[in-house]
């Protein structure tokens, strides 16, 4: 990821990080094909509302940042539009023999649901019934801790917390957490993950963690991170490794130790607090990943060839629909409804 330059490291607010997508939006539309004097009407109401403040040529300078890098892929995509309409005559008499054994596979795909459904209700148990865990199920959790520090959960996140007068410990059990540590040096912030664990006095970090490694993104201050072979952190005769972190620096833990250490997107990486869900040419088979974090259901693809497609865009957490939408315009996917919670690809 390239760190944003000539900018400040603070994001700017949600707020204006929607009008200005708001706005990008409208010059977009307009220059599509609207008359010359509302485009000059809308340019000019534009241009008045950027030089209200640094904080909106900022907010503007992150969305057009951000659409650069994702209008590529878009663009190819829909350049190749034409090929995939010539290729889809040919397979219409294929997708309809093969909608004839839809049913009877959705039907496992629902006993599959079922059975990974148990499989994730521990979280979301502890998390109603024990105080010392903390559960984000479809939407961004933030919590006050009692030292002072805020934790903000992704959706389908979880974390445990145990303070005591030495130590501040968290335990990050599943998904993606930010933290904003009050300061105290007499009880350092622990997080601890599968893989090792991050230790801060006063900063500011997003964690990330999936099945193959935690990523952890360092916003403010500084942290050590700190790499186990049975996820401790503690010394283990050469078997751990700790690397520390300034400002605007990420690295990754994973079986294999500590990774390089990187400059992040800061806004993709904060896209999540504001409501966000950025792809760059990511595989379907993630975005579903991610949408079913949001989504009170299942989204599956039945077909394994989808999982590979490429999907790039910016889309609200609250608005799977709008997902769904460009994943069926751009990708020539189906979306069968079976229920309101079960939505399958095809």
């Amino acid at each position: 990821m390239t760190d944003r330059q000539g900018m400040s490291h603070e994001p700017v607010s949600e707020q204006l990080f929607d009008e200005a997508v708001i706005w990008h939006t409208h010059l977009r539309e307009a220059n599509d094909g609207t008359g010359s004097d509302h485009q000059e009407d809308l340019i000019r109401q534009f241009e008045k509302w950027k030089s209200l403040s640094a904080d909106h040529i900022r907010a503007v300078e992150e969305v057009e940042q951000l659409w650069g890098r994702l209008a590529l892929p878009v663009k190819r995509q829909l350049q190749s539009s034409d090929d995939q309409e010539s290729r889809a005559h040919q397979t219409v008499q294929k997708r309809r023999g093969y909608m004839r054994p839809v049913m009877a596979v959705a039907m496992a795909a629902c006993l599959l649901l079922f059975i990974g459904l148990g499989q994730n209700l521990y979280p979301t148990v502890m998390g109603m019934l024990d105080d010392d865990f903390l559960h984000a199920q479809h939407s961004v959790l933030t919590k006050s801790l009692s030292d002072g520090s805020v934790i903000k959960l992704n959706a389908g996140s979880t974390v445990s917390v145990d303070f005591d007068e030495k130590t501040r410990r968290i335990g990050l059990v599943k998904g993606e957490a930010w933290f904003d540590v009050a300061h105290d040096p007499q009880r350092p912030f622990v997080v601890h993950t599968k893989f090792g664990n991050v230790t801060a006095l006063g900063t500011e970090f997003n964690m990330r963690s999936d099945a193959e490694q935690v990523k952890v993104s360092l916003e403010q201050g500084k942290v050590a991170v700190n790499w186990s072979v049975d996820g401790a952190g503690e010394d283990t005769d050469g078997d751990n490794a700790t690397v520390t972190l300034v400002e605007g620096e990420a690295t990754t833990l994973s079986s294999r130790g500590i990774g390089e250490s990187t400059r992040f997107d800061r806004v993709a990486t904060t896209a999540w607090r504001k409501g966000k869900m950025v792809f760059y040419q990511t595989p379907l088979s993630e975005v579903l990943d991610v949408l079913n974090t949001y989504h009170d259901g299942h989204i599956v693809a039945l077909n394994p060839e989808l999982n590979g497609l490429s999907v790039s865009g910016v889309f609200r957490t609250d608005d799977i629909e709008q997902v769904l939408d460009a994943i069926k315009g751009t990708l020539s996917v189906r979306v069968v409804r079976l229920t309101n919670y079960m939505i399958l690809l095809v």
